[in-house]
């Protein structure tokens, strides 16, 4: 029966309510202008421009989907070789419609120059004290070594209690001012508060004028103290007619609930950080609203590449799953549901390869239990045991025994967490600053070019879950073996296994029609080009590699791993494959063998792609382009086309591709078809297959016809 989108959502709810769950779920998608040529929108996590980007965006989300919110500056991370934490752009705002925030125009929400100085500064914060009634606790801030009159900012010791605002009398003066640590951080994270004794208030609010613009630095508060600052901070600041004001700091503690989302800066791309949804249908609003006003600040979901690869951002648009509080959690309350989850994705490479990006396997950001250390996938089947047997106990476990369970089993090879498939980093990690929310993230899905089959991708995946909270999955793992690196980077293998669980889904009352992600598919694996045959015609498409890991480096003190992106996949399959009776088809002189594959006749075709370092197998040379050619029973070539990887006409491309357009003439025309003289014989030299490599030639192990001459 076939159903439509809507039909299935209400479905899925209603299911998930007749078992008592209540599914929160949100996302990350990602986005970039559209000339993304800075270092900020390629390997960089910083830059001005990707900030002020967020800003805008900010500016309008608060006009559009968040009236009465507030903006604030925050730090997130900070990595190994980056000079400051990653900043966070949140939007906050109260869900029963009380204002935060009502002028806009006083915070700095553009990346137009700011003219404010030290006096704006010092303005502003006397102002404040003033009205709070504690003007005699402000004090000067100086950078180390510098003088006394050439204050860096200024501070106010700062609390709220029942009987209203505090300060405290620190031991400086303005004659002997507050010596900052050492660093580029706001102010308030470079107070001396270790130089306090215990008698002193060991939180304060702090001001300073930054390259013109104000960075006001709100210390740890409740909820209705962090309310009534603003209310102060708006009043004085509209009064003096304060422009280009930062709010940084710390979010409030408690309070009623709120909405909001968060901008943050991650390598080559400005993530957002989307609100708990209660439903999918909540999830598709937020998501569709927040696209549209991305796109109106000219930001984008799609990047091309080079030789005309289009591909989404290259950012991660995970989707997480929890519940509205850690008592309503469904994963604490129902264990079964997280070894469900385990088993399902392990069983369906699908999950893991379809909806990703150009990096997958070992090397990815994402990598599967069974793609990383042997013996792993054992003891991860004795873990998923393990949950099986809580539903027998009398108790139930405490949250930490899931993060126990799983947590060793569910990483990379190196052991890090959070660069996993299935992430845990969030669940029940107290070991980790926001580390026990409740959470699983699935990491194996990027942002996708439009923002409708994205929504699309996370219905199937809530489909999936409230399956499993249905119907528990307890079948044991499947050794995929050399299969996950060979018949699974094909696209139709992937095709295959997704028809599987919408099978399951089907008989489960949960109908996910499989066409609807077709147009993903033909993105994700367009096809490259085509051979008219005389009853029929031979497509190529482009499969998945995954690129493998190389060696330590040490570049400045940095550590690192890079991947060897120098091999290509393809796919080539016959339209009739009867012509395979009396055809054979040649890649650089080497016959191919096809195989079964959902009653297809498909093969892959692994090559060299281009050269670099560091790289895998310096002996063997560039192997682009790719001559193809179809060859019938009297060995006569019937027709030929050549695949070049990179730009056939010249070394370099002049720049990036500019609009679509030009992205899609540049990827066809790699791809040459050429005629063929009549009576032109060819010699098809025979295949080296190998148990790693069954359903995909790789030429890099092929003696070619080139190597013959």
């Amino acid at each position: 029966m076939t159903v439509s989108v809507d039909e299935l959502a209400d479905a899925v709810e209603s299911r998930l309510q007749a078992r008592g769950l209540v599914l929160t779920m949100g996302g990350e998608p990602t986005f970039i202008p559209e000339e993304p040529e800075a270092p900020e929108w390629n390997q960089e996590a910083l830059g001005p421009e990707k900030l002020g980007y967020a800003r805008r965006l900010a500016a309008r989300l608060l006009q559009e989907v968040y009236p009465g919110g507030v903006a604030m500056q925050v730090f997130g991370k900070q990595y190994p070789g980056e000079p400051l934490p990653r900043w966070v752009i949140r939007l906050l705002d109260r869900d029963d419609g009380v204002p935060l925030w009502t002028r806009l125009d006083i915070l700095l929400l553009d990346d137009g120059p700011g003219s404010n100085t030290d006096h704006d500064a010092r303005k502003l914060i006397g102002g404040m004290a003033a009205e709070l009634g504690l003007g005699r606790y402000v004090l000067p801030c100086v950078e180390r070594g510098d003088a006394p009159d050439r204050p860096a900012g200024w501070v106010l010791p700062l609390d709220r209690t029942d009987a209203g605002w505090v300060s405290d009398a620190w031991p400086f003066s303005p004659h002997d001012p507050v010596v900052l640590e050492s660093g580029k951080c706001p102010l308030g994270l470079r107070l001396p508060l270790g130089d306090l004794d215990e008698r002193h208030l060991h939180r304060a609010l702090t001001i300073e004028a930054h390259d013109g613009e104000l960075h006001l630095f709100i210390p740890p508060l409740g909820f209705e103290a962090f309310g009534a600052l603003l209310r102060v901070t708006e009043r004085v600041a509209a009064k003096a007619g304060v422009r280009g004001l930062v709010l940084c700091g710390y979010e409030p503690a408690g309070g009623p609930p709120m909405s909001g989302l968060g901008l943050a800066a991650d390598p080559g791309v400005l993530e957002v950080n989307l609100p708990p949804c209660r439903t999918w249908r909540d999830y598709d609003r937020v998501l569709e609203r927040i696209t549209r006003a991305a796109y109106a600040e000219g930001l984008r979901t799609t990047r091309y590449h080079l030789n005309g690869q289009i591909q989404g951002t290259g950012g991660g648009a995970h989707v997480l799953f929890g519940g509205p509080s850690l008592d309503e959690n469904p994963f604490f309350a129902r264990p079964d549901l997280l070894g469900s989850v385990v088993r399902y994705w392990q069983r369906h490479p699908t999950l893991s390869y379809s909806f990703s990006g150009q990096y997958v396997g070992p090397g990815s950001q994402a990598p599967r239990a069974d793609e990383t250390l042997v013996g792993r996938l054992y003891e991860l089947e004795t873990a998923c045991r393990g949950v099986d047997a809580l539903s027998d106990a009398a108790d139930a476990p405490g949250r930490s025994f899931l993060d126990r369970l799983f947590r060793n089993l569910v990483t990379d090879s190196s052991g890090n967490t959070h660069r996993a498939e299935i992430c845990l980093d969030k669940l029940w990690n107290p070991d980790a600053p926001n580390g026990s929310q409740g959470l699983i993230e699935l990491r194996a899905f990027e942002t996708l070019p439009e923002v409708g089959v994205q929504s699309l991708v996370a219905l199937l995946l809530r489909s999936i879950l409230a399956m499993l909270a249905d119907r528990p999955y307890g079948q044991d793992l499947v050794r995929h073996g050399a299969l996950l690196h060979d018949r699974y980077m094909l696209p139709t293998a992937l095709w295959q296994d997704l028809g599987e669980i919408c099978e399951d889904l089907a008989e489960a009352g949960l109908p996910f029609e499989r066409a609807w992600l077709e147009p993903l598919f033909e993105a994700r694996f367009p096809v490259l080009g085509r051979l008219p045959l005389a009853e029929g015609e031979l497509l190529i498409r482009q499969a998945l590699e995954p690129w493998p890991l190389m060696a330590e480096s040490t570049e400045d003190g940095a550590t690192s791993r890079v991947v060897d992106n120098s091999t290509d996949r393809l796919e080539l399959s016959v339209s009739n494959p009867a012509l395979l009776e009396r055809s054979r088809v040649l890649v650089r002189g080497v016959r191919l063998a096809f195989r079964e594959i959902d009653g297809k006749a498909v093969a892959g075709v692994r090559y060299k792609s281009a050269d670099g370092w560091p790289a895998l197998h310096p002996h063997v040379p560039v192997q682009s382009p790719l001559e193809i050619e179809v060859l019938d029973s009297s060995d006569e070539v019937t027709a030929r086309g050549r695949y070049y990887h990179w730009n056939p006409d010249q070394p370099l491309y002049d720049g990036f591709p500019r609009s679509l357009a030009e992205a899609q003439q540049r990827q066809r025309a790699r791809w040459r078809p050429s005629e063929v003289a009549p009576g032109t014989k060819r010699t098809p030299i025979a295949p080296s297959y190998s148990d790693e490599s069954h359903f995909t030639l790789d030429l890099r192990r092929q003696r070619s016809a080139a190597d013959t001459r």
